[in-house]
C-alpha cells in the first residue's frame, strides 16, 4: 500500500529484489494492482511489462473494490 504512485513502483522493485534472494520471481501475469479512490491510471510496471489494474479481488473471503466499500460482499 502506498499514497503516490512512485512509492508503490519503487516497492514493486524491491519485492523482485528481495524474491529474487530466494530465488522465486513474481508472474506478472498473474499480479494485479487496485486502486482505492484514486483517479491516476499510470501503470504500475514490473520487469518493463504493465500490471492489470482491477475494480475489484476477493482476500481472505472478503470482496475489496476499488470504491474501498464492502456493499456488494456483504449483500451476498
Amino acid at each position: 500500500m502506498s499514497e503516490a504512485h512512485g512509492e508503490m513502483q519503487t516497492k514493486l522493485g524491491d519485492l523482485i529484489k528481495e524474491a529474487g534472494k530466494v530465488g522465486l520471481t513474481i508472474n506478472v501475469k498473474k499480479t494485479m494492482a487496485l486502486r482505492v479512490n484514486r483517479s491516476k491510471t499510470e501503470p504500475f510496471m514490473l520487469r518493463g511489462e504493465s500490471i492489470e489494474d482491477v475494480d475489484s479481488f476477493v482476500y481472505l473471503g472478503s470482496k475489496v473494490t476499488k470504491d474501498g466499500g464492502a456493499a456488494q460482499d456483504m449483500a451476498q
